[in-house]
């Protein structure tokens, strides 16, 4: 496993933790925190196992064999386009439902950006491959996302911690009344 691997492997398990601390611990959006913390923890799966990469090398000799492959490029690009809406529509549709939860917004917004990521590395336009596997440091930039992607789950998931909450009213109950 390279660098960029164990990025994304770390980044995913990480998110899926601080999800998933947060679906034990909340009442009335638990369920949203698990199928978050699902998500991610397929995903950690996935970077161990290159399912993606695994894929794509069996799609591809189909392609190959129906002599789709040489216009591919058409067909990458409208299945890119199509990914990224279906993911957009999707965040949308859950960002409706938990549209007074801040941060479930946040979690919802890093994981459509993580799953779209993953979506268009899988359909793999060699135009965006080459931004996505440009070397920023010691890290692609695609992990770099994927961190990203998972430091705006994490976040989010820690301000939804319910101690957090009980920590940050008491300051304001205190500020108020003038004691603090």
């Amino acid at each position: 496993m390279d660098a960029n691997a164990v990025a994304g492997l770390s980044a995913f398990t990480a998110a899926a933790a601080a999800c998933l601390r947060v679906s034990l611990r909340r009442g009335r959006s638990a369920a949203l925190w698990a199928i978050l913390a699902a998500l991610h923890a397929a995903w950690a799966v996935e970077i161990v196992l290159n399912l993606r990469y695994r894929f794509r090398a069996g799609i591809l000799p189909l392609f190959q064999d129906r002599g789709l492959y040489a216009a591919r490029t058409a067909w990458q690009a409208a299945a890119i386009v199509a990914a990224l809406l279906l993911g957009s529509a999707l965040a949308a549709w859950a960002w409706r439902r938990h549209r007074d939860d801040r941060a479930a917004l946040g979690a919802i917004a890093g994981t459509a950006l993580a799953l779209m990521l993953l979506v268009v590395e899988t359909i793999s336009l060699h135009r965006v491959d080459a931004v996505m596997y440009a070397e920023a440091g010691p890290l692609v930039l695609l992990a770099w996302a994927w961190i990203g992607a998972a430091a705006i789950v994490i976040a989010s998931a820690l301000a939804a911690s319910p101690e957090r909450s009980r920590s940050l009213a008491g300051t304001r109950a205190r500020g108020a009344g003038g004691d603090g």
